[in-house]
């Protein structure tokens, strides 16, 4: 790991900032006091910002379909807005026609003065053309109440976009220290296999030297195996997060995406004064609620209006034939109407479709308190999963000091002749136990900290992926964090928290020691016999 990592940086500047701090005359330090701790709160917060991230979010909004596909739908109901609109202004339209008629109209007028009766015949051909301009005066509220809920639909589908936007940051987050803490596994799984090597050669020496007998070098080498083995399988499961990163992101499969080196640890509790009410009134999935019952009421006033009257006013100008005086040439002719329409009696009808649309809008209003309600827990539940991942990265934090100092004081122990060789492998065994839980803890406390800041709901997955070991007796197995099924050849992870991964990916490989079963998030999880429940 290289030294002039970002953390370093940020290290060396506050100790360079405290050392010329203390250099100061007294009178200068009050003045520089605000200077400094402004100073260590931006290099605080840089701290737990990630470039690497920002950078990767970026590439995964500007790739996913969802995305894309959510701004087509915001540009649909815009244009559905612009549509709506257009129904307050005039309408123009155009009309021709033609018709011959083989047998015209003939009338027959008896004139007293005349001997012979005056007729009367039509023209076979009639044709023409005319312009109708016409303006809806009232239309029993059906056009404001059109347009009211074609601009409730464009807002609600940007409110859409932001919720799947959210979302799929979120599972970009998951993705990206997914990626990050399998490759910082690997980093323990080298040092594991480091200290049983040591642990092989401080045996070896004292078979040597008699000692101890050969069966604590056996025994050794055996751990040294299963060292190796789990540094291997590290290896691929970092290697699958890498690939399924760039799959995310639609980066090719031989580019390797920059991040950072471990999981940033979060130990400090932000002050979330008063963001419970902040959170929830620019929560998208609210606002959507929100916004579904003005568009119910606006569909109620649209149902109502065609049991109202309606007034319409309009000028019909035409040229055609035949004319004046029953003449064959074309002649112009024009007509100004008032049309009103009032409906007298529909059988109840309008009462009975007033009564569905006042439904309607009491179950919209039911599904925006439980939704709010929802929110509202969630948030809750957040905020208290927060603080208690921060006590854990603490915890695991310390217990990661302890346990590699009982370790070393172990390996002293074994040299001097005081303890047996499973004493020693015990203490390895917990220094690795306690690294694994520290990486947990860092990854949990991110995953906590991204439901308080995200506006949008996250969904579908979850960032418990790291497996931790238990001892047992002499023997140790792999000890998952919730539940694994296996039903029809299809796989649903199912924690303590919610679902982890639900693809409909087949098992790969058959039962054996830890088999693959998801490689299409990268959260790849072990059992040792796919076709049961493992506690």
């Amino acid at each position: 790991m290289p030294f002039f990592t970002k953390y370093n940086v940020y290290s060396f500047i506050s100790n360079f900032m405290w050392n010329f701090f203390l250099t100061l005359p007294t009178i200068q330090r009050m003045n520089k006091w605000i200077f400094l701790c402004l100073a260590g709160i931006s290099i605080q917060t840089q701290a737990q910002q990630s470039n690497f991230l920002q950078e990767y979010r970026a590439k995964v909004k500007e790739y996913n379909q969802d995305i894309k596909a959510a701004g087509y739908a915001v540009s649909i109901q815009k244009e559905k807005e612009k549509l709506a609109r257009a129904d307050f202004l005039p309408s123009l339209s155009g009309n021709a026609n033609f018709n011959y008629t083989g047998n015209p109209a003939e009338l027959s007028v008896d004139i007293p003065s005349l001997n012979e009766p005056v007729s009367f015949q039509g023209r076979n051909s009639q044709y023409g053309a005319s312009l109708t301009l016409a303006q809806p005066i009232y239309a029993g509220g059906a056009i404001k109440a059109g347009y009211d809920k074609a601009k409730k639909e464009s807002e609600l589908s940007h409110y859409e976009q932001i919720r799947i936007t959210n979302n799929i940051i979120y599972d970009a987050d998951v993705y990206y220290w997914n990626k990050v803490a399998r490759q910082e596994m690997v980093t323990v799984a080298e040092e594991l296999k480091e200290s049983v090597s040591t642990l092989v050669k401080v045996v070896k020496d004292r078979v040597d030297e008699e000692y101890s007998d050969r069966n604590d070098l056996l025994m050794a080498e055996v751990k040294l195996n299963d060292a190796e083995y789990r540094l291997i399988q590290s290896r691929n499961d970092a290697e699958v997060a890498r690939l399924s990163m760039n799959s995310f992101s639609g980066i090719p499969f031989n580019e390797f995406i920059e991040t950072d080196s471990v999981v940033m640890p979060l130990t400090d509790v932000q002050d979330y004064s008063e963001t419970l009410n902040t959170a929830m009134a620019t929560r998208p999935e609210l606002q959507i609620a929100s916004h579904k019952i003005d568009i119910q009421k606006a569909a109620s006033k649209i149902a109502n209006a065609q049991y109202l009257p309606k007034l319409s006013v309009g000028i019909d100008g035409s040229y055609s034939s035949p004319g004046y005086d029953f003449k064959s040439d074309l002649d112009p002719n024009y007509a100004v109407y008032a049309k009103l329409s009032v409906p007298i009696f529909e059988w109840r009808k309008r009462r009975h479709t007033k009564k569905s649309g006042k439904y309607s809008v009491n179950i919209a209003v039911e599904n925006h308190q439980k939704v709010t309600d929802n929110i509202r827990l969630e948030i809750e539940t957040a905020f208290y999963n927060y603080s208690q991942a921060i006590d854990k990265v603490k915890l695991t934090e310390s217990s990661l000091s302890k346990a590699a100092d009982n370790e070393r004081m172990a390996m002293d122990k074994y040299k001097e002749g005081n303890i047996s060789i499973v004493e020693v492998i015990n203490a390895q065994l917990y220094h690795q136990d306690a690294k694994v839980n520290y990486i947990q803890s860092k990854l949990n406390a991110q995953d906590c900290k991204k439901r308080i800041g995200q506006s949008g709901r996250p969904n579908r997955h979850h960032n418990s992926i790291i497996i931790s070991y238990e001892k047992k007796t002499e023997k140790h197995q792999a000890v998952f964090m919730g539940c694994i099924f296996i039903l029809r050849n299809r796989m649903l992870l199912l924690f303590p928290s919610g679902i982890l991964c639900r693809h409909s990916l087949p098992v790969s490989r058959p039962a054996d020691d830890f088999s693959s079963l998801c490689s299409r998030c990268g959260i790849v999880q072990r059992s040792r016999t796919q076709r049961k429940i493992h506690q």
